[in-house]
């Protein structure tokens, strides 16, 4: 698949195959959704005429000549429905269905032989699908309705058949012998079999009736591939000039100028095209980038749309605001100009890109990295961000952070740390007294907290060298658990009280996987897993390799003197960072 942009015509004269996997889930689109669409087609062609429509993206895997839809299965399903309906108006469309070879669903043949029967009218149907037969009908209806003679209806349906444009994305065919691989992509893409499907119905129920849909449909397509950056990294651009063209489009948007920053982003995406509309490439997705990560941004789509949303209608979200479906929190409470809502979301789609962190990595490893790298603080700014990112919801300091860069440039790394600790502190205050970080009773935020600023002090809690780089390569992850250096279960340990072996000096952060295989082995066991630890530069916790050193880097010397001795000083290194100068 070798050229910018498809249409029904296009996929005709190249005589592309598809077929819909087994895991993708039924054509599901109802009544409203399919009225939706067309409505939105025929005010664009009677507004726009010859321009193309955008229907967004689709992601597929060759296979064997036929292309395998990973994402887009509804809309193409879709389409063909389009075709069975347009066919008897020629224009090409009998030519795009194939005779039904077109599109095929694999282990559903009931499927392939129904969009079949209905290709060639036969009065055999071995068994109806009901959504799909629902969308036949809408479409007929629709055509009979706002269509009154035959030159519009003809004329319609080749607009579509040569106009109704999307990108494909091809995947590689490491995929395919990656199922893990593949499924945590078509799950993040699908977000359960909703996310994607509401979002790109958003789409359409947004630019409904709204002038200049060219220019919105272009700032969609770019704010929506939250898997990579809305600026693409040019081979022959330097790392200055990629920064300067994120701090230029960002003025622009500032100063109103919103399709001189659109223009920005488009001009350096590919340098060697004039970048209309026509012509913004889908480009192949690198398999290293996103085995595993199939979005490089810490957002999801969706959860930039609801942020959006919430920044723009100044809503107070909470948690369950976040879990809410989109169609409906979009539907609750409309947005009254959407034109600034489009502007509202390239403007912070540049602005998350900039200044917050981004992974990368591969399956096994996930780094994260920063796009923003004026003053001293990058790397603290980095790690910051990483422990806040896996400890704490984003909506909660995203959000504020996000307004204020909205309202005011940071040229600083430094000052941008600053306004992020700030922000956290009034988030999460500082416990009262180690009681309330005692096993039970902690959040778990106060570990992830106390082992960033053991990170930053490293020179102060660190005595050697070695162990300050061993701490400097230190990386925050989620899906920690709480983990007893003395074990609850205390056969092989020396016995010690409950309160003791529960309080905050005696616990630390460690992955479920690491929690659940060391649970209640002994310290000396657990202490030879820490050693390993360090000289792989893999730690677990910061803290924990505390302990490990607070005991002289023997079980034996992990006692009730040593545990209070650091739980004291961990407490008062907490209890400072909330006082250490912003």
């Amino acid at each position: 698949m070798n050229t910018n942009r498809y249409t029904p015509a296009i996929i005709t004269e190249k005589d592309y195959t598809f077929s819909i996997p087994l895991y993708q889930r039924l054509f599901a689109w109802g009544e409203e959704q399919v009225n939706g669409l067309l409505y939105d087609l025929k005010n664009h062609f009677e507004k726009e005429g010859e321009v193309p429509y955008y229907l967004g993206m689709l992601s597929c895997i060759e296979n064997e000549g036929r292309y395998d839809l990973i994402d887009g299965q509804q809309r193409f399903t879709l389409m063909m429905l389009l075709g069975i309906t347009f066919q008897k108006e020629g224009n090409g469309w009998d030519k795009f269905l194939a005779g039904g070879k077109r599109l095929t669903f694999k282990a559903r043949s009931k499927d392939t032989e129904y969009i079949k029967s209905l290709i060639h009218k036969s009065s055999f149907v071995a068994e109806k699908n009901e959504k799909m037969n629902c969308g036949i009908q809408t479409i007929s209806n629709f055509m009979d309705k706002e269509f009154e003679d035959e030159t519009t209806r003809k004329t319609f349906a080749q607009r579509v058949y040569n106009h109704l444009s999307f990108f494909f994305s091809e995947l590689p065919k490491e995929y395919a012998q990656h199922p893990e691989s593949l499924n945590k992509y078509f799950e993040a893409m699908n977000n359960s079999g909703k996310g994607l499907e509401q979002h790109e119905i958003l789409k359409v129920d947004l630019m409904r009736g709204e002038e200049n849909q060219v220019h919105l449909t272009r700032i969609w397509n770019l704010v929506s591939e939250m898997n990579r950056p809305i600026i693409r990294y040019s081979e022959n651009t330097t790392e200055n000039e990629y920064r300067n063209a994120y701090i230029a489009a960002i003025g622009s948007c500032r100063e109103g100028r919103y399709e001189d920053a659109l223009s920005l982003c488009e001009e350096l995406t590919d340098k060697k095209s004039d970048r209309s509309l026509e012509s913004i490439v889908a480009e192949r997705h690198e398999f290293a980038r996103i085995v595993g990560h199939s979005e490089r941004s810490i957002l999801s789509f969706p959860d930039f749309l609801r942020l959006n949303f919430a920044i723009f209608n100044k809503v107070e979200a909470s948690y369950n605001f976040y879990r809410e479906e989109l169609l409906r929190i979009f539907k609750a409470d409309s947005i009254a100009n959407k034109q600034n809502f489009y502007h509202q979301l390239l403007f912070t789609r540049l602005l998350i890109d900039y200044y917050f962190i981004y992974k990368e990595g591969n399956e096994t490893v996930t780094r994260y990295n920063l796009l923003f790298n004026a003053g001293e603080q990058k790397e603290a700014l980095t790690q910051y961000q990483s422990m806040l990112y896996v400890s704490t919801t984003f909506y909660s300091w995203m959000r504020p952070i996000l307004q204020e860069l909205m309202n005011s440039p940071i040229e600083k790394t430094d000052k941008l740390l600053d306004l992020l600790k700030v922000t956290d502190n009034g988030l999460h205050p500082m416990p009262t007294n180690t009681e309330d970080l005692s096993y039970g009773k902690v959040d778990r935020y106060y570990f992830w907290r106390l082992d960033y600023y053991l990170w930053e002090n490293r020179d102060a809690y660190f005595e050697h060298e070695e162990d300050r780089m061993i701490v400097k390569d230190y990386l925050f992850k989620a899906n920690r658990s709480i983990e007893h250096v003395h074990p609850q279960n205390q056969d092989h340990n020396s016995e010690w009280g409950e309160d003791a072996v529960n309080s905050f000096g005696n616990l630390a952060l460690i992955s479920q996987s690491f929690n659940s295989q060391q649970s209640n082995d002994s310290v000396n066991v657990k202490f030879a897993r820490i050693e390993d630890q360090a000289d792989n530069a893999k730690l677990e916790s910061i803290k924990m390799y505390r302990i490990y050193l607070d005991a002289k880097r023997t079980p034996d010397g992990w006692d009730e003197k040593a545990r209070e001795k650091h739980e004291e000083e961990m407490y008062n290194l907490l209890k400072k960072s909330y006082s250490m100068e912003e």
